[in-house]
């Protein structure tokens, strides 16, 4: 990380306006599936990923396949199901972090999203283990679904060009807070974004380059049977990631009594904001003098949100959740790299700076109440220490 100067400046923190609810999903047509064939409506993305307003119809197992399991995915596919095997697509249900947080709030907008094959009112066994599994994105109607066709395949296959467009990730990654909370409070749709990635991304660089998610969350990568997109899915979890989207630099100055950190936080590899996803996510940039870990400070960019009243569909008022401030950053393309001051008091005789950038699932004391322990809950993505420069120190 090499230091740059830098002029001294506020955070940014402004509020920006709430973008309205992505509809255009309706109408993307991913194929006329067999089903078509009988007189049967096209299916779209959003047929397919209901948002958590249902769970996901998959349909019966392809002919040739004996069941639509992952398990029997991998007989043929064993590289591609390893894969998905160590992504958070397979432990959607299973994740220690998502159960802490359903615990408090077990709706079924959750369970739709997170075991979108289960059809109990609990989710159990296969549904459980493979969250959302193969059979998810790639089976209706007793087709494989696929970017392209393969007439060598065992099972009937329907090419879907929208799979490799990221429209396909909309259909799970861009919805509105649910109508019904579980716990009391609003039972009406406000659309008001949850997780806005998508939208995120249609205003990027990224999008105007032609540069789809999974350019990076589903790379090329070589296999024994060649070239393939990974199903690992890496994202807010993967170091490697993370460390690629942002680059940041630090100087340190003294300025009277006090000594002023500056960071500088420019997005590289990033084709929506950082961080994204889940409302609870945060980046925190922290300083402190090396010396001294009580002399830490931070700033924290992330969406924050208030209750407000609003009238309720059948009268009355009740509080719905709205976005108040979003002081993350933006998506390459998207505006001048983000400055950031810090302020340490005083001037130790041999003190150094220690500074970092980390991401978090969900506010620190937001995981400590649901039992999330740090080294789960924070992932460091860039540190440091630096020598801070002089400056006027009179009084």
């Amino acid at each position: 990380m090499s230091a740059v100067s830098t002029p001294v400046g506020p955070p940014i923190a402004q509020p920006l306006a709430v973008r309205p609810p992505v509809i255009a999903l309706a109408a993307l047509v991913v194929g006329a599936l067999a089903g078509a064939a009988r007189g049967t409506p096209p299916i779209t993305v959003e047929g397919m990923f209901p948002a958590g307003r249902s769970t996901v119809t998959v349909g019966p197992a392809p002919a040739g396949t004996g069941s639509a399991d992952a398990a029997a995915c991998a007989t043929c596919h064993a590289e591609i199901a390893a894969e998905w095997r160590s992504s958070m697509h397979a432990a959607s249900w299973t994740d220690e972090v998502f159960q802490a947080a359903y615990a408090v709030e077990p709706m079924a907008f959750c369970r739709n999203c997170h075991a979108p094959s289960h059809t109990g009112a609990v989710p159990r066994g296969v549904a459980a283990d493979d969250g959302v599994s193969c059979a998810v994105c790639h089976v209706r109607d007793e087709h494989v679904l696929a970017s392209r066709r393969s007439p060598a395949a065992p099972h009937p296959v329907m090419a879907v060009r929208a799979m490799s467009g990221s429209g396909f990730c909309a259909g799970c990654h861009q919805f509105n807070f649910p109508g019904d909370t579980g716990r009391g409070g609003a039972h009406f749709e406000t659309g008001e974004p949850m997780q806005d990635t998508y939208a995120e991304w249609l205003d990027s660089a990224a999008a105007a380059d032609g540069v789809a998610c999974q350019g990076c969350h589903m790379p090329m990568v070589d296999g024994p049977r060649g070239r393939h997109r990974s199903h690992r899915f890496p994202g807010g979890r993967d170091l490697s990631l993370l460390r690629s989207a942002v680059e940041v630099t630090a100087t340190a100055r003294a300025v009277g009594d006090r000594t002023v950190v500056t960071f500088t936080l420019t997005p590289r590899t990033l084709g929506h904001s950082f961080p994204t996803g889940d409302l609870f996510r945060r980046v925190e940039v922290t300083a402190a003098w090396d010396s001294d870990p009580a002399s830490t400070v931070r700033v924290g960019l992330a969406r924050e949100f208030a209750n407000v009243p609003a009238r309720a569909p059948h009268g009355g008022i009740t509080f719905v959740r709205r976005q108040s401030a979003d002081t993350r950053l933006a998506a390459a393309g998207l505006g001048a790299p983000r400055v950031l001051t810090l302020t340490l008091p005083g001037h130790p005789p041999s003190g150094r700076v220690r500074w970092s950038l980390d991401h978090l699932l969900m506010p620190t004391p937001l995981a400590a109440s649901q039992g999330v322990g740090e080294p789960r809950n924070r992932l460091v993505v860039a540190d440091g220490t630096i020598d801070p420069t002089p400056g006027d120190t009179t009084p």
